[in-house]
């Protein structure tokens, strides 16, 4: 019984290759190339930015990254553990959902609370929303992001294959 609650225990915290899961652990990659494709909007107000991050060292389970949302207004960028997401997953759809339509925010792929891989400015005009890339100091991704293992408040994600930032 006890060999059957380590290895569990071993299962939950490690997680299984391929998974995109939660962890209380970020483990970073020493060296990670990151994009992201062209923002869309859905019909529900969704913002939807495909991205994609590999390593560029060999692959070990244990690394993983984490999506940060920047929104812009001053608030504590945050990752968190069931954010995680594991580089056996090339590709992932990143879904933002403001409470309210959003001006300007910024999203970055990062290795590490320090590591900005790759980021994208989302900006919403009459004409309709588009993004671009910035730079890892631009003034709007620049914040000190903080890493908490566990959000208070477990919300869902939007598809299967979506990481859901809300606010």
């Amino acid at each position: 019984m006890i060999r059957t609650i380590a290895a569990v225990t071993v299962a939950v915290v490690l997680g299984l290759p391929g998974v995109a899961r939660a962890s209380v652990v970020w483990t970073p990659a020493s060296c990670a190339a990151g994009s992201f494709d062209a923002v869309s909007v859905d019909g529900q107000g969704h913002y939807l930015l495909p991205a994609h991050m590999a390593l560029c060292e060999p692959f070990q389970a244990r690394f993983n990254y984490s999506i940060v949302l920047f929104r812009g207004d001053g608030s504590l960028p945050l990752a968190t553990g069931d954010k995680l997401q594991s580089y056996v997953i090339g590709s992932v759809t990143v879904d933002v959902l403001p409470s309210s339509p959003a001006a300007v925010f910024g999203v970055c792929l990062m290795r590490d609370e320090d590591t900005r891989v790759a980021c994208v400015r989302v900006e919403t005009a009459a004409g309709g929303v588009s993004s671009a890339p910035v730079a890892a100091d631009d003034p709007l991704v620049a914040d000190q992001v903080i890493f908490l293992t566990k959000l208070p408040v477990i919300q869902p994600n939007y598809c299967a294959t979506c990481v859901t930032l809300t606010w």
